[in-house]
């Protein structure tokens, strides 16, 4: 097979402070970022964050984790039959998600409102580019991870088919605008990346279904009217044909097997079926687009890069099929359900309470939290007030907030809102 993976001796190997293995640490530089992403605290987090239905709802849920974990499998899969580099591709895929906040995509909308006039951009994107530049505070010679550039770069332009990129580069802090400049040199992510993009999306779609109809936000009958109303005709075959067949043989021999069982396993194995077949379509495709570069192994990964499309997709038709299934039902039926919109409520007020309350009484910040607000403290008093000075405080905040989990920002919530609740 044909290599089409990023060198791990080239510049994109290299990272931002010398740091030489130890003797007989015998890991490839890609395989050092996906360890030290593992081992950080930003990552044990994601086990409390939510995807979409918040921690305390179930326990059969997937989290922001699980999600993380799901994406790392298929991305390597994805890696291994088009020959690409499976640690830099599970590195990418594991901390692609390390800069969300708590409570989902409206934990990241309402921070970024929260934190705009005061001219403090958020992303999440940016934010896992900063946990792991500069907030993860875990080695003595240096601030953040130091992972190599090619992960940085997967890190920070990671895109998938349900996000808008201009927004990524829209939110870049001024003070990071020219350290981050370089990976804007070329158009499209290195290979690893992309097939993250891909992997994400993939995981993204199937898994939440499977949520969905696990939870009962969406009734098997509904669900298939919608796929025909929305003209999603991979998944309407994959039901009719190979959903069918396995169900029916699982009746055969689970003949004890109740209804209830039967529905739990007919949502799994549809969302199992999906994702091999995104993936075989994915691989094809993508085969497909690199059997066009007319170079040899030296000059690919340039040419993938500097290519006027993404190299690993999907076919497009199936690719706007997928984007019908996610905007046309997910968003409409399962993410805007009358449920989940009542926690984003819930969400919201305890977000915008936790920063207005930090924002008023910096005082009630952690110690070490604190720590980070030398700035702020050096002004006078009278200072503080000033929007340079209420810049620094609203970053600090900003990070605190995004960096806590579901159950710790309801927690603090209760202990900041609850007149009984004790301190200590």
């Amino acid at each position: 097979m044909k290599t089409i993976a990023t060198s791990q001796e080239g510049e994109l190997a290299k990272r931002r402070y010398r740091d030489e293995p130890q003797n007989g640490d015998v890991r490839t530089p890609f395989q050092h970022d996906k360890d030290r992403i593992i081992h950080s605290i930003a990552f044990r987090r994601l086990q409390y964050k939510t995807q979409v239905y918040v921690i305390h709802e179930g326990d059969l849920y997937r989290t922001r984790l699980t999600h993380s974990l799901e994406v790392a499998q298929i991305a390597r899969g994805i890696a291994l039959q088009l020959g690409a580099g499976t640690d830099l591709a599970e590195a990418i895929a594991l901390a692609h998600d390390l800069g969300h906040a708590p409570f989902g995509h409206i934990g990241g909308e309402v921070l970024h409102n929260l934190l705009e006039p005061f001219c403090v951009p958020f992303d999440h994107n940016v934010q896992s580019y900063r946990i792991v530049t500069d907030l993860e505070e875990r080695y003595t010679g240096w601030r953040g991870l130091n992972l190599t550039y090619a992960t940085l770069e997967g890190i920070l332009k990671h895109c998938t088919y349900f996000d808008n990129e201009d927004e990524i580069w829209a939110n870049i802090p001024n003070d990071l605008k020219e350290e981050v400049y370089g990976f804007r040199e070329h158009k499209q992510s290195i290979v690893e990346a992309q097939i993250v993009n891909i992997a994400d999306s993939i995981a993204y779609a199937t898994h939440d279904l499977e949520d969905a109809l696990e939870v009962g936000l969406l009734d098997w009958a509904q669900f298939k009217d919608l796929l025909d109303k929305h003209k999603v005709a991979f998944v309407i075959d994959i039901i009719g044909d190979d959903l069918h067949d396995a169900i029916k043989k699982y009746k055969l021999t689970k003949k004890e097997a109740n209804e209830e069982i039967v529905k739990k396993v007919r949502h799994r194995t549809l969302s199992r079926l999906l994702i091999d077949k995104l993936i075989r379509e994915a691989v094809s495709q993508s085969e497909k687009n690199l059997q066009e570069f007319g170079c040899g192994a030296e000059q690919i990964t340039a040419a993938i890069r500097d290519s006027r499309n993404a190299t690993v997709a999907l076919p497009a038709t199936l690719e706007e099929q997928l984007r019908r299934l996610v905007i046309g039902i997910l968003f409409d039926q399962v993410y805007r359900d009358p449920r989940v919109m009542i926690m984003m409520q819930k969400a919201k007020r305890i977000l915008e309470t936790l920063f207005s309350v930090y924002m008023e009484a910096p005082g009630a910040l952690p110690k070490r939290t604190q720590a980070k607000l030398g700035k702020y403290y050096q002004l006078e008093e009278n200072e503080r007030a000033n929007k340079p000075a209420k810049r620094i405080l609203a970053r600090v905040v900003g990070d605190y907030i995004s960096g806590m989990t579901d159950k710790y920002a309801m927690d603090t919530y209760q202990l900041l809102t609850q007149a009984y609740e004790r301190a200590l």
